[in-house]
């Protein structure tokens, strides 16, 4: 049986905050954060807009997680490279300095 991919996702909350996660749905995820509810998180709860402005498919948890932690230790500028280029995951990687799989 094959496992769900998941994908590594970046938004903007409110055009200043930039906030990691990994889904296997990154649309649906976007919704559950805006519902402003549990599963969304507590931390995307206090703002009132927010946009997904990068996704790139992963693979399995672990190595969604893994590229999370990389990518939450970036700076916002950094961070902001990767969504003005919409980084395949090989370039994302790449940037990273991750060892590809």
């Amino acid at each position: 049986m094959t496992e769900p991919a998941y994908c590594l996702y970046l938004l903007h909350c409110d055009k200043e905050i930039l906030y990691t996660g990994i889904a296997l749905n990154p649309v649906e995820r976007l919704k559950q954060h805006q519902s402003k509810k549990p599963p969304g998180a507590k931390f995307t709860r206090r703002f009132k807009q927010l946009e997904l402005v990068y996704n790139v498919t992963v693979g399995n948890r672990s190595q969604a997680q893994n590229l999370e932690y990389h990518v939450k230790r970036l700076s916002k500028q950094d961070k902001t490279h990767v969504i003005k280029e919409q980084m395949s995951l090989y370039n994302l990687k790449q940037f990273l300095g991750v060892k590809s799989d």
